[in-house]
């Protein structure tokens, strides 16, 4: 909760949904610009879901984001009518199918980074009913995250008027994750759809703190000022 929240009233909430390591520290810049600028923040997890290392979540996908807004209307601290989500990586893939999975969601705005676009993601967006803002941010040397895939995705949601594609140079898949990597090191990573791919990581906080501020405005936009 913000440290200057309202007490008599509920709190603006940004859902995050984070990548297949789970809640940890990935997550922690864009909770933090969150939080201080008066949003309250609930970060959910349901585990890894990478078969290939034998962790598989034992509750699906779509299901991901129903639960969280049950858990939300169920907090009186938290306003149930002006809701944002933030997802990572898979959490983005999860934001998308929860999203089509219910024809009648209360959430304003939703951030997609590095959702690893394929056809199964447009598929997804095409079911979306509702209309909230949509940004789908990946890097221009993300593997995982092909421009002209990410545009089919873009374009497959059915109210065009608030989707932007946003291409960060120089990012790569993962760019925050800097507990999974040595600094100034590489790695491979799941790749979000969890088909036994991996896509090249090197987290770089510039990257990171631009897509924070990108994250901040979209929730700005769609919550206005707490």
């Amino acid at each position: 909760m913000p440290a200057a929240g309202r007490p008599d009233r509920p709190a603006p909430v940004v859902v995050i949904l984070p990548d297949t390591d789970g809640a940890g520290p990935r997550t922690g810049i864009y909770a933090q610009r969150l939080v201080e600028n008066g949003y309250a923040v609930l970060e959910a997890s349901f585990g890894g879901n990478d078969p290939e290392e034998g962790h598989e979540a034992s509750v699906a996908l779509p299901d991901h984001l129903p639960l969280v807004l049950a858990a939300i209307a169920a907090e009186p601290r938290l306003d149930l009518w002006r809701i944002a989500v933030v997802g990572l990586g898979q959490g983005a893939r999860a934001a998308v199918f929860g999203l089509a999975k219910v024809p009648d969601v209360p959430v304003a705005g939703v951030a997609l980074l590095y959702p690893g676009c394929d056809a199964a993601l447009a598929a997804a967006a095409r079911s979306v009913a509702q209309a909230p803002r949509i940004l789908l941010l990946h890097g221009d040397e993300d593997t995982g995250n092909d421009p002209g895939a990410c545009a089919t995705v873009t374009s497959a949601f059915p109210v065009q008027d608030h989707v932007r594609q946003r291409v960060l140079a120089g990012a790569t898949f993962a760019w925050d994750a800097y507990a999974l990597v040595r600094p100034g090191g590489r790695a491979l990573l799941p790749h979000p759809a969890a088909t036994g791919r991996r896509s090249w990581v090197q987290p770089d906080p510039g990257v990171t703190t631009m897509a924070a501020d990108q994250v901040l405005a979209l929730v700005v936009a769609t919550l206005g000022r707490p």
